[in-house]
């Protein structure tokens, strides 16, 4: 074990063990119970569920948008659709189906590339979206394992991601006699402990300088810097286009405001949510809410110009959501699935949308037409 050999890890450390280790973290295998059959980690039968699995109407207002953009990049011979991190499929599926029913010259240059570090769940999208057919897929579909094999200014389209960047490692500190700690992670009498380490690294010390993170005595929060190296790798494989980030978090201004004591880091195991990393390992899900004030100063440093920023209500109520279920019988599933989606004390409110541009004019985009913030709200910390 690591932490026999080098002594105490940091949290970020510990959460991308967790997470991402080969062949025992919680997204590179299937979920195994006793006396149940192995099954996803996403959806109803899993440990949560995210929107593509409530309905397919993100996806298919997300066309709608696209189809936008593509007509500002002029049409290009291919546009790139990037979707990191898939999940099982369902949102791919969606959207490439929406493409073939509305526009068909789209369709037919779109090239969908997904970035997927987990085997098994390459494996699950790639079933999935064998359903589509007519071989399509063969040269239509590719899969890359990361980010840093992706090449440098070869995306012209669009770089979508849901519910992926609360799951990137956090480091976590604590407020403790006056002094900021980081909290890392010992191993003693076969348990996981916490112990708090006063000598911040380098890196720490330049997150919290740049983002001006400032707790009370005995509040805990997270620092966001594996979410910063995503969105530089981000802006470096875009060279036209836009980058759409769906996930749940808040502003800078919230997101460390003084009452927040124990920040927002949170499990997931069937549906029921904890606060504590350490049981179950390997068993449950992770997360943490996004700082997007964070994500867009580091997009803005690295080449993206922010678009806007709102609520994923008003993105889907921009992109004319009510016409895609006007004529449906309203006791239907897909409208009972959208009232979920447009709640305003749950996703509809709590999920944020961050859209960014590159190597384009400013222009509107219809998912920003209702704004729920303003546009400083998000670049000012």
């Amino acid at each position: 074990m690591e932490i026999d050999l080098n002594g105490p890890i940091s949290f970020a450390r510990f959460m991308e063990l967790a997470l991402y280790d080969v062949p025992h973290g919680y997204y590179m295998t299937k979920k195994v119970e006793p006396d149940l059959p192995p099954s996803d980690r996403i959806g109803w039968g899993g440990d949560f569920y995210t929107a593509p699995e409530l309905s397919p109407i993100l996806a298919k207002t997300l066309v709608r948008q696209v189809l936008a953009i593509d007509d500002q990049l002029g049409h290009p011979a291919q546009f790139t659709f990037m979707e990191i991190g898939a999940g099982n499929g369902t949102f791919a599926f969606d959207f490439i189906q929406e493409c073939r029913s509305i526009d068909s010259d789209f369709y037919h240059r779109l090239s969908y590339q997904i970035i997927e570090r987990s085997p098994h769940l390459q494996s699950r999208q790639a079933a999935k979206l064998s359903e589509i057919g007519e071989g399509w897929g063969n040269k239509h579909l590719s899969w890359k394992s990361s980010l840093e094999n992706v090449e440098t200014d070869s995306v012209t389209g669009v770089v979508f991601s849901n519910e992926l960047v609360d799951a990137l490692p956090v480091h976590r500190v604590r407020m403790a006699d006056h002094r900021l700690h980081e909290i890392c992670v010992a191993y003693k009498g076969g348990h996981f402990v916490e112990c708090l380490n006063h000598r911040l690294s380098p890196n720490l010390i330049d997150y919290i300088e740049t983002h001006k993170v400032a707790l009370s005595e005995a509040q805990t929060s997270e620092l966001h810097l594996a979410a910063e190296i995503w969105m530089r790798h981000v802006a470096r494989l875009l060279r036209r286009g836009v980058v759409v980030t769906i996930d749940y978090g808040h502003t800078h201004g919230d997101y460390y405001r003084s009452d927040r004591k124990d920040g927002t880091f949170l499990c997931y195991y069937r549906h029921a949510i904890s606060t504590d990393p350490y049981s179950r390992v390997g068993e449950q899900d992770m997360t943490a809410h996004v700082n997007f004030s964070a994500l867009a100063s580091v997009g803005t440093t690295n080449g993206l110009d922010l678009i806007g920023f709102t609520t994923m209500a008003n993105w889907l109520i921009g992109l004319g959501v009510e016409e895609l279920v006007r004529d449906q019988d309203q006791e239907s599933e897909d409208v009972k699935a959208l009232t979920k989606l447009l709640r305003p004390h749950g996703m509809g409110t709590t999920f944020k949308v961050l859209a960014q541009r590159k190597g384009m004019e400013p222009f509107p985009l219809q998912g920003l037409r209702y704004r729920a913030f303003f546009d400083d709200a998000v670049s000012s910390q």
